[in-house]
Formats: C-alpha cells, structure tokens, sequence
C-alpha cells in the first residue's frame, strides 16, 4: 500500500505542471495587467483635465469626519452636519448636498433650516450665451462651494432682502431677517445665502471670536477672493475682491444704483443698471484674469457695494453669461 503513495504524489505534480501557466501567458497576463493600469490612469487622467482648474479642490464638507454646526435662532444646540459630494461626468460636476452650511447661522423667522436632498450639475465648460438670460427672480440662483444655494435678491414678499437688512426701507409685509454670512431659511427649511457668503472660507480663532463676530470687513483685500460658488451656467463666483479689466487687483463694484424715488421695496424693479457704474456688467460679472487661468476668464463676483455707493444689488448674479443648466431649477430630489 504505501509503495502506491510516490505514485500518487507524481500524478498530481504532472496534473500542477500541466495547469500551470506557461512563462508566455504569465508575460502576456502581465501585459495586460499593466494596459488596463495605464488605461485606468490614462481615463482619471482625462477626468481631471476636463475639470476646470478654477474648481479644482475648492468644494467643502466634502470629508468624511463630517463637521457639525448650530442654529442660532434656537435656544438649543444643534449639531448640524454640512455634506457634499461631488462626482464628475463628461459634462457636469454632479453635486448632492443637504444645504447645511459649513458655519453657525441663524434660520431667522423661517426657522428652522433642515437638511435637504438637493443635486445640482454645473457645467464643466460654459458657453457663453448669445445674450444674457436673466435669473429667476426668486429661488436658486447659483450654490455655494458648500452646497448650498445661493438666491437672488428679492425675499417672499417681493422686495429686496438685503436693502431691508440694510434699513433701506421696513419691511411691514412679512418678517424677514438676513443672518450671519447673509443668510437665512425659508420654507420647507432651506437655508440660502441673499449676499456676502464669504464666510465659507473664514472660521473663529475662539474663544476670542465667535460666528456671530463675522463681517465683511475681515475679508483679505491684499489678495483674489476665493471661489465662493457656481453658477447654473458653470461660471465661477469669487468673492468682492479681484482683478479689473486693466489687471488692477481692488473691490469688484456692481453698476446697479437704487431709481429716483426707490427703496429696494419694490424689489428687482426699484434698480437700474448703469454700463460703467462700476465694474462689473449687468450679470454682476467681468471677462478678467483670475489666479486658475493664464487668459482671460469670464466670472462672477459677490459684490458688497456698487460703483453709486449704495449696496451691491444685485450681490451675487441677476442674469447669466452663459446658457444655465435647467434641472438646476427643479434640483430638489
């Protein structure tokens, strides 16, 4: 019996040999291996070249240890997270985010800000429109690098949001309060910025400061403002500070200035644009250079004040440049 086991042993070792690659199909598996790897390379490769080097590593909450944050408006503490993640096709950065913001804030009367479930798809090479097409007069506009939507200037009751904040005139139709960084919630819980929004980029040394401490007098004027959000037609928005038409780094000024007679009461048709008013065109934005390009490239600023002096209108965009991705307008899931 144990003579049969060398036997044995033989057959298996001739049945290993025989099912074993031979060094050609070993070459070539490797071949292969290495093709696909460079295949593999070569399509992230082409990924990250068809993302516009102005939104390259600017998104927020984008990490996994997810930061938390309050509503001030409530005697409680909140610890609300800000997600977004961002995915990119041949045509658009596909983002979902929950509209909570990378900072406190405060709901104000709509209280209170809920997460939601908003996609948004900014078009990763605009085109410029043959004219501009105007913004919807309420609602989302543009969105944050945070995720959350960015709306134009005029609140429930029809007149502008932010010439209330500002004691323009009072507000007597309904209540409405602009909180930290210019924003506030509306229905259904959706917190939206009405101006400003630098505060992305800006957090307390504390206990030395607080959110409640924000103003737009400890923006940077020394240097480009970051990016600050997108707009539906895929055009960048920096903050106030940027390069003019003559290459001179200062505040961007809007060339809108208040009708004869108005208040901002009446909304977007108490304010007139004015070519040359200030900086920037009847969108709120100016073909310049920008610190992501070697040439010339059309973007938007969020203006604080207009070249008449009074404030910003329209603050961030009132029309856009380019033709505007249209699901933005229904982005809720």
């Amino acid at each position: 019996m144990n003579c049969s086991k060398p036997h044995i042993l033989l057959f298996i070792i001739l049945i290993l040999a025989a099912c074993a690659p031979t060094p050609e199909e070993m070459s070539n598996a490797a071949l292969k291996t290495f093709s696909e790897q460079i295949e593999i390379a070569a399509t992230i490769q082409t990924e990250i070249d068809s993302i516009p080097t102005y939104m390259r590593g600017v998104w927020l909450c984008t990490y996994e240890e997810t930061a938390r944050y309050d509503d001030l408006t409530t005697e409680k503490i909140e610890t609300l997270p800000c997600t977004v993640s961002v995915e990119y096709t041949d045509r658009f950065a596909v983002v979902s985010a929950n509209g909570i913001p990378n900072h406190d804030f405060e709901s104000g009367p709509g209280c209170c800000a809920e997460p939601q479930q908003y996609v948004w798809r900014i078009p990763l090479q605009p085109i410029m429109a043959s004219e501009p097409k105007f913004a919807p007069e309420r609602g989302a506009v543009a969105i944050s690098v945070n995720g959350v939507p960015f709306y134009g200037p005029e609140d429930g009751p029809g007149g502008d949001a932010v010439a209330a904040h500002h004691d323009y005139y009072v507000e007597d139709r309904q209540p409405i309060s602009l909180g930290i960084c210019g924003g506030h919630a509306g229905p259904g819980g959706t917190y939206h910025y009405h101006y400003d929004a630098s505060c992305v980029h800006w957090h307390p040394d504390e206990p030395e400061t607080s959110w409640e401490t924000w103003s737009t007098d400890l923006l940077q004027d020394d240097e480009v403002s970051p990016v600050i959000g997108f707009a539906f037609d895929g055009h960048p928005i920096y903050g106030p500070y940027g390069y003019d038409t003559n290459g001179k780094l200062k505040e961007m000024t809007s060339s809108y200035r208040l009708k004869q007679g108005h208040t901002g009461q009446g909304g977007i048709d108490d304010w007139e644009y004015v070519k040359g008013l200030g900086d920037l065109d009847e969108c709120n934005g100016l073909l310049s250079k920008i610190p992501a390009s070697k040439e010339p490239t059309y973007h938007y600023h969020a203006s604080i004040i207009s070249g008449s002096g009074e404030i910003g209108f329209p603050y961030f965009i009132l029309c856009y440049a380019g033709e505007p991705e249209l699901s933005n307008f229904q982005s809720v899931r």
